[in-house]
């Protein structure tokens, strides 16, 4: 059994978004490329020529599956896993040195390990000038990436965690929540080295900047915390249940009300909002006021363009539904 399946997940991208990418990974030192399979994954498009790869120091295995969407290809990497860790990486992601898989690597026999993370760089870019600026990223055990991770395969099967398939968007996300909830926390390292291991790049025409989508984007923002709210409320984890409902309505305020540049009708997404609302009410209001707020300091990181949001805003928002109002 090898030691680490590394899954590439491709979907209707040209060559040159991966070039670099794929160059980067045949520059890399002291690899022992024995104990590594290097998979590429086509999302319903078809393989590359096979002498595209020509001159690397490893094999490309290329797999081409009927179009399902991301969530399906990394459940089909799961089931045909074979090695004992699983490390997923984008296409038009890279490595950031010549040494970020021994970085990788050389920590993967231990033992003591089912989840391991490390640095990153997010980087936005314009791939026509190749041009970017960086941002190091070092939250710890950072609960949106999983580019950052490298999972025991055991363990994933043991946990019987899935992508939820249903998903466009926040797959991810989704997933490691249930993975937070399926760990051993005392078996969860941290790879440890002089600078980040991975670069993961946001292009201008990547799915989370396509303005024409946003709005569909931010709907599957509420998809996903919904889906995960149910499945705290499934494991009987109160706390992290209404913790999440009160991230249901304060994102769903962004989305209605703070938003830029949505020009869609919202009404029918707002009916939805509240009927959920509506449902989870006892949930909600149960919230503790302290969680409440790092609820609020999360969604004003990650939803800034709209201006701070604070509580006394949701909460009023919230009050006038209660009312009648709305």
């Amino acid at each position: 059994m090898k030691t680490l399946d590394l899954f590439i997940t491709h979907y209707n991208e040209p060559w040159e978004v991966g070039r670099r990418a794929f160059q980067m990974l045949a520059c890399q030192r002291l690899a022992d490329w024995n104990e590594v399979n290097v998979t590429l994954v086509h999302d319903g498009t078809p393989a590359f020529p096979e002498e595209l790869f020509a001159g690397f120091p490893f094999t490309v295995n290329q797999v081409t599956l009927p179009h399902g969407g991301i969530a399906a290809v990394r459940n089909w990497c799961i089931d045909h896993s074979t090695a004992k860790w699983i490390k997923w990486n984008d296409f038009d992601d890279m490595f950031t040195n010549m040494y970020s898989l021994h970085s990788i690597m050389n920590v993967l026999d231990n033992e003591n390990f089912d989840l391991l993370w490390y640095d990153l760089v997010w980087d936005e870019r314009d791939m026509d000038k190749y041009v970017g600026t960086g941002i190091h990223i070092r939250t710890d055990r950072n609960p949106v990436f999983i580019h950052d991770k490298v999972f025991r395969r055991e363990f994933l099967l043991k946990s019987g965690v899935r992508y939820n398939e249903e998903l466009i968007w926040c797959e991810d996300s989704a997933f490691l929540a249930l993975i937070e909830m399926e760990i051993d926390h005392q078996r969860i390292g941290k790879i440890k080295c002089d600078h980040p291991i991975y670069c993961y790049i946001c292009r201008k025409g990547s799915l989370c900047n396509r303005p024409e989508i946003r709005f569909e984007n931010l709907k599957s923002f509420f998809k996903r915390h919904c889906y995960v709210a149910e499945e705290f409320r499934k494991h009987g984890l109160t706390e992290q249940y209404n913790t999440m409902c009160v991230r249901v309505m304060a994102d769903s305020y962004y989305t209605l009300r703070r938003a830029p540049d949505i020009t869609e009708d919202k009404s029918e997404h707002e009916r939805n909002v509240w009927a959920w609302y509506d449902a989870h009410r006892e949930q909600y209001h149960a919230c503790r006021p302290e969680l409440y707020d790092m609820v609020m300091e999360a969604v004003n990181r990650e939803c800034f363009d709209g201006g701070y949001i604070t509580k006394q805003e949701v909460m009023d928002w919230v009050e006038r539904h209660e009312r009648g109002e709305l």
